[in-house]
Order: C-alpha cells, then sequence, then structure tokens
C-alpha cells in the first residue's frame, strides 16, 4: 500500500502554532518572531513565513508592517477559525480535518431543507451524515449531505471514510463537474441529534453552512448542511479593500 504523502513542513508548523495559540499557550502580544521560530522549529524562513500567512488567512494573527506579529482578539476564544470563502478553502478544509459517514438511506429532502433551497423534496435522494473532527480533537461538525437521485451509481462507489469530500469523488465517478457552489450561513439553536453529535446542550448556539453544489446546467448535485458547535468554530472572512 502506498504511503500517505505527509503534510508540506509549513502547514505542519501552521497546525503547531494554531495550537499554540487556540490553548492560549501563545502570548497574544508577545508572538515570536520569525527569526525566533526559525530557529525554534528548525526551518528555513520561507516555511516560517508561509505558515504565518496560512494563520492570517484563517483570522489567528494580525501582522502589521513596524509592529511585529499579535495574535487575533478573535483567537483566544479557542474556536477554530476557518476561510470558507471559496471552493480551495473547502478543499483545504477538508484535508485539514476528517469525517466518517454512515449511510442513512434514500428518500426526499427534509421539508424545510427543500425550503430553504427551492427545489421540491422529491424522492429518491441519497442521505449520509457524519461528524467532523480535527487531530482526533472535540467534534467541529455535524453533517448531513444530500446527492441528487441521477447519481446513484455513483453514491455506491463513494468513500466515506476519511478526507476526501464528497463533490470531488462524484465528479470522478459520475463524469459531472461541480461549475458553481452557493453557501448560506445562519446562527441557529442546535438540534437534539447536532447537539448529541456535537458534545452540546440541546438547543445551545450553533452555526449552520448550508451549501449547494451545482453543475453547468445548474442541476443541483449534492446538498450539505454543516452544523457547527459556536464555541468551536468561527467562519473567517477577509475582504480586500480596492483603493
Amino acid at each position: 500500500m502506498a504511503k500517505t504523502p505527509s503534510k508540506p513542513r509549513y502547514r505542519q508548523l501552521a497546525d503547531d502554532l494554531r495550537g499554540e495559540i487556540l490553548s492560549g499557550t501563545m502570548p497574544a502580544d508577545a508572538f515570536p518572531t520569525e527569526s525566533v521560530l526559525c530557529v525554534r522549529f528548525g526551518v528555513s524562513r520561507f516555511t516560517v513565513r508561509e505558515a504565518l500567512r496560512q494563520l492570517q488567512a484563517d483570522g489567528l494573527i494580525l501582522r502589521r508592517r513596524g509592529s511585529g506579529t499579535i495574535v487575533s482578539a478573535m483567537a483566544r476564544g479557542g474556536a477554530l477559525h476557518q476561510p470558507l470563502s471559496n471552493v480551495g478553502e473547502i478543499l483545504q478544509y477538508a484535508a485539514d480535518t476528517q469525517v466518517t459517514y454512515a449511510i442513512g438511506g434514500t428518500g426526499g429532502l427534509p421539508a424545510k431543507l427543500a425550503a430553504d433551497i427551492g427545489l421540491p423534496s422529491g424522492k429518491g435522494w441519497s442521505h449520509f451524515r457524519g461528524v467532523r473532527t480535527r487531530d482526533g480533537q472535540a467534534a467541529i461538525a455535524f453533517v448531513d449531505a444530500y446527492i441528487h437521485p441521477s447519481l446513484a451509481d455513483a453514491v455506491a462507489r463513494v468513500d466515506l471514510t476519511g478526507n476526501a469530500t464528497i463533490f470531488q469523488q462524484l465528479e470522478r465517478l459520475a463524469g459531472v463537474r461541480i461549475a458553481r457552489v452557493t453557501q448560506d450561513i445562519q446562527a441557529i439553536p442546535a438540534s437534539r441529534d447536532a447537539a448529541a453529535a456535537l458534545g452540546v446542550r440541546p438547543r445551545a448556539p450553533a452555526l449552520r453552512i448550508l451549501r449547494c453544489y451545482l453543475d453547468a446546467n445548474a442541476r443541483v448535485i449534492e446538498v450539505s448542511v454543516s452544523v457547527h458547535p459556536g464555541d468551536r468554530f468561527a467562519y473567517a472572512m477577509h475582504i480586500e479593500v480596492e483603493g
């Protein structure tokens, strides 16, 4: 069996620093300089800069010319700050986390979900349910995924473990191409099922991310609903100001 490639060194370093930031062991106002990090971890300045760039994109640190690096105030609450603003970031999120799905059978879309996305409930949608974790820590998402009835043959061959995204597998197995992803983010109270899976109390604050994956003909191929515990996950989005 082929050996799974290890993470690039800058991502390993980013993960190590992320752990220190979120655990509170990294001083908020005394972040190490690039030179100190190079010596401490035995890596090049390029590796350090790439790791810091990733942490900055995640909203965990602030870097200002002449003022050094500090831990972002948002990061001090211990939540995972995750940018999910484009497909590349969604794929990176999947690569950095693990999920195992259970087969939930086939049937129509739940009535409320169908109403939310403007589709008829229909029938024959394949349903998967799973819990997403990161590095063996507490669950960061309770996930329901629904696959279009026309892809039933491909669904039977989807790998339900690991970190491969369902939509990527559908592209390969069914020959479809995802042309657009819509994303709706809403604060909700955790349902009883979500609360049990995430280890929080029912109706605890949660963040729901509803995504629809559409092909070139605007057909919805997959619908996913991820419910994140409010104290463990924050959606990060950074907007450049054009001047």
